[in-house]
């Protein structure tokens, strides 16, 4: 059998737990069940917390603080001198072996370092170790029951051995969200670069168009092979006597016209020809770039479009609102942010979800998209973006280049409807400006032409046409080349999408039977687990919708009625018995490398007799040795009763159980031999005149001491001690002592001797008048060092009162047996 078992745990400067120089070791036995028991605030959790840091790297709860709590500050002690914590697990292979020590260390700027023994990989153990169902404290049942289906289902995956697959089934459906792809593979912009591109290819066919008919005479045919199209823009050319010789040998797209143009005015010179060149030219340059203008229509629609995003856009507060709403979805979405109702911005609460807020205000915003996305395709389509060459010959030098300025704006559909106005106002002028100098242009060739032999003209104008024939040729086999670039990628963006979903549904599928399958062997045992504990006449159900990652919770009877909702019903009792009762039966059929479960109060909510039954069925049906193959078990408690067990258990070969005692700011130690350590610790500090740290700790020394003789001597004490922690104070134990013996004494059946009473009642004195009077006052500026060191020796000298030399002559001491019995 695989796996690790726990053998000793040992921390310094961690939490609760300072210990400097002395770290707090726990011993513990694999095949036992392991207690510890300790009063409220001496370390229990510490402890839990320490295990939890060693295998998993965090404590969610300080990690999850506010941010202005400084949460991950709080991870090593405050007392501790050397600013280090150190965690070290002893672990013993479960098929046998050399034990290995795996150390972990976080420094006060929060580095984690992992060492481990025998050559071992530290990290790799505690990755084996780390699964859920390992550390379990009160928390974990409760949020078991209290989390929505879907939240349960992934947080259980890990206890039915599939948290890997889970994640990897949450992984696909993000990588499937529509959004979420889009995004990362731009297709917004791809979508724009296609269009753009579309719009280059429709505007150079009908620029070819123009200027095919200019130069041949005849329509243009779209459907013609563009071979016979260039043979006859050829045949064109060559077919004037002139050209002919610039036209042999050459294709067409290899003739020059500039050179048919210069041919032209060396047969007949002068400046009119000149000047007709340079009209023909910038009277094509015009005409190409007023025709690629939208229509006054399409400047209102703009302007439309435009409006109506700004009235989309009054409904949020901007890019940083949206960019916070953003990110406060995703931190309330995640199912580590439990509460819904709690602001991760501001750590407020109220009665309404945030989440259901966010993502109304996330709606707003996506109405801002829609408006802006039909803003960019309207800018794109209509070529908005493809006036360059317009704006630059309309404009005048003093004028701002209000189209070129606007592009980027217009791709995003950013603009607002004041700009848009302004632009479709500016398109108009640029306009009227064009369609004036066209005329003007028109109106001097055709003066000039007047002027020129006829012939020459036409020369002049067929060379025009056929470079223009040449230049959108050109541009619209770029256009081309662009659309099926971009094309082809879109299509594989296409392909990875439609492998992905396929992928995601199909792994959700395998997934979601796989866990099915595992929740219906767990269930029948968890339902055996939870009639041992309640013994009632409920029977809990789980629930796992087919496809789904949901698990459900019910009760398939309830006394009488069937399929009852758990939440609705059930008492906190009945809930945790729930929640211990499946995590038991999950971790008795999946385990991992970890065979040991720790759990941290996980009582609180029973009474005495269900905690008693949950006992019986974590020894006898649960853990080792009652199930040899069964995990080790390390429960952690303050309850008073739960620890009165432990103790009548103590000497049952399968049990191991150990009390704590101590305080975060001095020393956390095992009950057995600490409180010779306190004893100790407390008269090196009187020796140095630190009374300020020694009077606490001769507290917990004399508390230690009477409850010691009240054990030993089998003293009766009142019920409200007995099962009251609170009760538990000196001079309540110190009254039962007195009072016993007292009774005793006048019964005539007490065996302290006289020198024994009369000593009894002077350290009694001392302790109480010296001692417990001033601190129950909080007059601890009354306490010396040499009368605190007398208390000392008072509470040593009143245990000595109860007992006897045994052997005579040995110089040993045994407690008496009662105060009626020597031995």
């Amino acid at each position: 059998m695989s796996g690790w078992y726990l053998q000793k745990i040992s921390i310094e400067g961690f939490r609760g737990i300072n210990n400097e120089g002395a770290p707090l070791a726990l011993k513990l036995k694999p095949d036992c069940v392991n207690s510890i028991s300790a009063p409220n605030g001496v370390g229990k959790t510490s402890i839990f917390d320490a295990v939890v840091y060693a295998i998993t790297g965090r404590i969610p709860k300080l990690d999850d603080l506010p941010v202005a709590e400084k949460g991950p500050s709080y991870y090593l002690n405050r007392f501790h001198a050397g600013g280090v914590g150190t965690i070290t697990l002893t672990l013993v292979p479960a098929g046998g072996g050399v034990e290995v020590d795996v150390t972990v260390r976080r420094d006060a700027v929060g580095g984690r370092t992992v060492v481990a023994s025998a050559g071992a990989d530290g990290n790799a153990i505690l990755a084996d170790l780390n699964r859920e169902f390992v550390l379990l404290d009160g928390k974990t049942f409760q949020d078991f029951i209290d989390f929505a289906p879907q939240k349960r289902g992934r947080s259980f995956a890990g206890l039915l051995g599939l948290k890997r697959y889970s994640s990897l089934r949450q992984g696909l459906a993000s990588l499937t969200n529509t959004r979420a792809f889009n995004n990362h593979f731009g297709l917004a912009g791809k979508e724009a670069k296609k269009s753009s591109a579309a719009v280059s290819v429709q505007r150079a066919r009908a620029n070819i168009k123009e200027a095919f008919t200019a130069l041949v005479g005849d329509e243009y045919d779209p459907a013609e092979a563009e071979a016979t199209m260039l043979a006859k823009a050829h045949s064109a050319l060559s077919g004037i006597e002139l050209l002919k010789p610039l036209c042999d040998g050459r294709t067409f797209e290899e003739i020059d016209p500039s050179g048919c143009i210069d041919a032209a005015k060396a047969a007949e010179g002068g400046e009119a020809r000149a000047e007709l060149v340079k009209i023909l030219r910038n009277e094509a340059r015009w005409s190409e770039a007023v025709k690629a203008a939208p229509g006054e229509w399409h400047g209102n629609r703009l302007v439309e479009l435009a409006d109506a995003r700004d009235a989309a856009l009054k409904l949020t507060r901007g890019d940083l609102f949206r960019q916070l709403y953003g990110l406060s979805q995703t931190i309330l979405a995640d199912d580590n942010w439990a509460d819904k109702c709690l602001c991760p911005a501001c750590d407020r609460s109220g009665p309404a979800s945030i989440l259901d807020h966010v993502r109304d205000k996330i709606a707003a915003f996506e109405a801002v998209e829609t408006a802006s996305a039909n803003l960019a395709r309207e800018w794109i389509e209509q070529g908005w973006n493809q006036l360059d060459e317009l704006e630059r010959l309309g404009r005048r030098e003093d004028e701002q280049a209000q189209l070129a300025e606007a592009k980027d704006a217009g791709l995003k559909g950013a603009l607002e409807g004041t700009r848009t106005r302004a632009l479709a106002e500016w398109l108009k002028t640029l306009t009227e400006r064009a369609v004036a100098k066209i005329k003007e242009l028109s109106e001097r060739k055709l003066a000039l032409e007047k002027s020129l032999p006829e012939k020459l003209t036409a020369v002049v104008e067929k060379a025009e046409a056929a470079r223009r024939l040449q230049s959108n040729l050109s541009d619209l086999r770029a256009a081309l080349r662009e659309q099926s670039a971009i094309v082809a990628e879109l299509a594989r963006i296409a392909r990875v999408k439609s492998f992905l979903d396929r992928a995601s549904t199909c792994f959700a599928s395998a997934e979601s039977a796989a866990s099915a399958r595992r929740l219906a062997a767990i269930e029948p045992i968890s339902r055996d687990i939870f009639a041992a504990i309640m013994y009632t006449d409920v029977v809990p159900a789980l629930r796992k919708r087919a496809g789904s990652e949901d698990i459900s919770i019910s009760l398939a009877q309830f006394w009488t009625l069937p399929d009852v909702s758990a939440q609705a019903v059930l008492s906190e009792s009945y809930r945790n018995a729930f929640a211990i009762s499946v995590y038991l039966a999950a971790a008795s059929l999946y385990g991992g490398g970890a065979k040991f479960l720790i759990l941290d109060d996980v009582t609180s909510s029973f009474d005495s007799g269900h905690q008693f039954h949950l006992m019986n069925v974590i020894k006898g049906q649960f853990a080792r040795p009652g199930v040899p193959d069964g995990p080790q078990v390390i429960l952690l408690s303050h309850d008073t009763v739960l620890e009165k067990l432990f103790n009548t258990n103590a000497n049952d070969g399968g049990w191991w159980h150990q009390c704590i005692q101590g305080t975060a700011r001095t020393s956390v130690l095992p009950q057995s031999g600490a409180i010779h350590k306190i004893r100790d610790a407390t008269l090196a500090f009187l020796d140095t005149g630190n009374t300020d740290d020694a009077a606490p700790r001769i507290r917990q020394y004399l508390e230690f001491k009477l409850e010691e003789v009240i054990s030993k001597v089998g003293i009766p004490v009142p019920i409200g001690i007995a099962f009251n922690d609170d009760k538990h104070m000196a001079k309540n134990l110190i009254d039962a002592i007195r009072a016993a013996v007292d009774l005793h004494d006048a019964a005539g059946r007490l065996v302290l001797d006289g020198a024994q009473l009369a000593g009894l009642n002077t350290s009694v004195a001392t302790i109480v008048s010296n001692y417990l009077s001033h601190w129950a006052t909080g007059q601890t500026h009354a306490f010396t060092a040499p009368s605190l060191k007398g208390v000392m020796q008072a509470i040593e000298n009143f245990a000595g009162c109860f007992q006897f030399e045994h052997p005579a002559g040995s110089s040993q001491y045994r407690y008496y047996r009662s105060l009626s019995q020597r031995m």
